[in-house]
Parts: C-alpha cells; sequence; structure tokens
C-alpha cells in the first residue's frame, strides 16, 4: 500500500496525473511542470540553468532525478554543474552511480571537483578518494576556462549587504562560497543575482519567520513591481513550506521574467509534493 502511494505521489508532481488529486491542482501542476520543461530544454544554456536550479526546489523524486542525471551530459559546462549543484541539493543515493560516470569521463576540471564533493556528501568512497586526488595536485580543481566567472561571482558576492549574508547563512544553512552546491542552489543564485534588491533581500531575511503577518506579507511580495522581490517572496512560500500561499503562486506562471516564472512553478510543484499525502 506505501508503495502504490509513493508512486502515485511521484507521478503527480512530476509527469503524471490523478483523479484522485482534483483537477485544477492536476492542471496547474501540468502547467507547471511545462514551464520547467521548457526551460531545460531551451536553447539559451543561461535558461537551462535557471530551470535547472528551480527544478531543484521540487524535492527528492525518481523523474526529476532522472532528468537532471540525462543533464550532466549537456553539452555546456554552466549546465553540467547546474545539474551536479541541483542532485547535490537533493542527496539521493539514486544520484551516485551517474556522478561516478560524471567523475571519470567530465575534463573540465571545476565539473569533475563538483561530481567529487557532491559523491562526498553523498558518503560515497569514489567522491572521498577523487577528493585527495584534487587535494594531492593528482587532479586540477579548476581550469582558466572559469577562473574569470568566478572573480566575477565573488565580487557579486562582496556588493551584498553583509548583514544579508550573515543572517540568510545563519537562517537557512547556505555557505556562501562561490562554486559551492551543497544547499539552496536556486536561493544561493538569487542571493549572487545583481539585480537583486535591497527590499528583496528583507524578504529572504523575514521571509524565515512563522508569524501570521509574515505570511499575509508574501503574496502582496508576489505581486511586487520589483522581480527580485517576487522572485524572493516565491523562494521562501517554498522553503518554509507555506502550503496555504501554493494557489497565490499561479499568476507568476505568467510572469515575464523567467527566474520569477521558473521559481513559481518549482515552488508550487514543491507545495503540491508536500501537500498531497494529507489529503
Amino acid at each position: 500500500m506505501k508503495r502504490v502511494r509513493i508512486a502515485t505521489l511521484i507521478l503527480i508532481v512530476c509527469f503524471g496525473v490523478s483523479r484522485a488529486s482534483g483537477q485544477t491542482l492536476r492542471e496547474n501542476a501540468d502547467q507547471a511542470r511545462s514551464i520547467l520543461r521548457a526551460g531545460v530544454e531551451a536553447s539559451d544554456p543561461f535558461v537551462r540553468v535557471e530551470a535547472i536550479n528551480a527544478v531543484g526546489m521540487i524535492g527528492n523524486h525518481e523523474l526529476v532525478l532522472t532528468r537532471l542525471e540525462q543533464l550532466l551530459h549537456d553539452k555546456n559546462i554552466r549546465v553540467r554543474l547546474a545539474a551536479v549543484h541541483a542532485l547535490t541539493d537533493l542527496a539521493s543515493p539514486h544520484s551516485i552511480e551517474p556522478l561516478r560516470h560524471l567523475l571519470e569521463d567530465e575534463k573540465v576540471p571545476e565539473v569533475a571537483f563538483a561530481a567529487a564533493k557532491a559523491l562526498e556528501s553523498l558518503h560515497d568512497p569514489a567522491g572521498t578518494k577523487a577528493l585527495m586526488d584534487f587535494y594531492e595536485g593528482k587532479r586540477k580543481s579548476s581550469s582558466n576556462m572559469i577562473q574569470k566567472r568566478k572573480r566575477q561571482t565573488m565580487e557579486q558576492f562582496h556588493s551584498v549587504p553583509s548583514g544579508l549574508m550573515f543572517v540568510v547563512s545563519q537562517g537557512v544553512g547556505y555557505v556562501p562560497i562561490p562554486g559551492v552546491g551543497e544547499g539552496f542552489s536556486a536561493f544561493s543564485e538569487l542571493i549572487r543575482d545583481k539585480g537583486l534588491s535591497d527590499r528583496a533581500g528583507v524578504i529572504l531575511i523575514v521571509g524565515q519567520l512563522k508569524d501570521p503577518e509574515i505570511t499575509d506579507l508574501l503574496p502582496s511580495a508576489l505581486q511586487d513591481k520589483d522581480w527580485s522581490v517576487r522572485a524572493a517572496a516565491a523562494q521562501m512560500i517554498a522553503y518554509t513550506a507555506r502550503v496555504e500561499l501554493r494557489d497565490a503562486l499561479l499568476p507568476l506562471f505568467r510572469d515575464k521574467n523567467r527566474k520569477v516564472q521558473f521559481r513559481a512553478a518549482g515552488a508550487f510543484l514543491h507545495l503540491a509534493l508536500i501537500q498531497y499525502p494529507q489529503r
């Protein structure tokens, strides 16, 4: 009976349909999946990265893992890195074998290093061994190809108010180090975004509070003129599991900013995954 329930849940949240969930939820979940599927399959690698970060918000289930594992073979380096980071967030033993293959075959040091860290976080000996090889200089952990991007990322981190970085890192366990995927990939990408406003930073801080006043504030933040405020609100609704605000995310499925749109879709599916067992 338990296996049937889990299988049904996976189908609802990922790519399937269930009569028990209700027509409205089915249609909305289908729309959210379509948004993320289009993003993951986009020709622009930057769009694929943003969609992958949002997919990592949904939760740990087989079809999401399978899609992310397929993206480990993407021709774009940033996409492969995003897929590794998302799989690290989900922390599923199911991903060990694909990550091992990536570690063995990957030619770009940064991606191989990320795969080693992911495997080590899954307590796989192959990851620990690879990290020791990096430490002893048997393998390179970086290349000239990505050094410029790392420097740019570090500059972006320093541009974020130190108070925000401290509060956020304490609140959600985020490690403010460029290139580290352990933790909340979509969250960290939002913090690094140059377009993040001070008001969005406030949402990331106070949104963690389980307070009725904050719960009332978040729906209005979803309608804010500032895209980063809308994105931050969607992010925090998902992170704090405010299932009562799930349907407030629906208007953002049509948002003109894809960073908002992807996060809203990922947040909706994440909350559907949480809520369905209660039905």
